[in-house]
This record gives C-alpha cells, structure tokens and sequence, in this order.
C-alpha cells in the first residue's frame, strides 16, 4: 500500500519501521493497518497500492465508467 505524509515528507515512524522519502512510502498491509491509527494530526494518508506502472487496475476502471456516462 501506498501512503504520503504532505506535513511532514521525511517522516520516520520509527515502532513501525517506516520512512517517507519525498513524503512517500510503500507498506505491506500489516503496516498499512497500523499507519491509519495514526492521528490524523500527523497527515498520514493512504493513497492506493504501490505505484508498479500497471494501469489496469482501479484507476483503468475508474476512468471507464466516467466515460460511459457521458
């Protein structure tokens, strides 16, 4: 899962081993559930799976549906 941090983009949550770079991290899901209890004070916020270029996925079907009601 991906999540960003705009407040602070060289965040370390040092209990859960995880470094923003640029205010970006990939994180396997058992993370992903600890990194949303964060407070939201903090500005943590999850973004989608990790970026591997594959287009087919939920981004493909959103933009498939948009087309179809217009």
């Amino acid at each position: 899962m991906k999540f960003t941090s705009e407040q602070h983009p060289g965040l370390i949550v040092r209990d859960l081993g995880v470094r923003f770079t640029d205010g970006v991290a990939d994180v396997d899901a058992k993370t992903a559930a600890e990194l949303r209890k964060l407070p939201p004070e903090l500005g943590v916020r999850e973004t989608g799976k990790p970026d591997d270029g594959d287009t087919s996925g939920k981004d493909a079907s959103a933009k498939t549906r948009r087309a179809r009601s217009e």
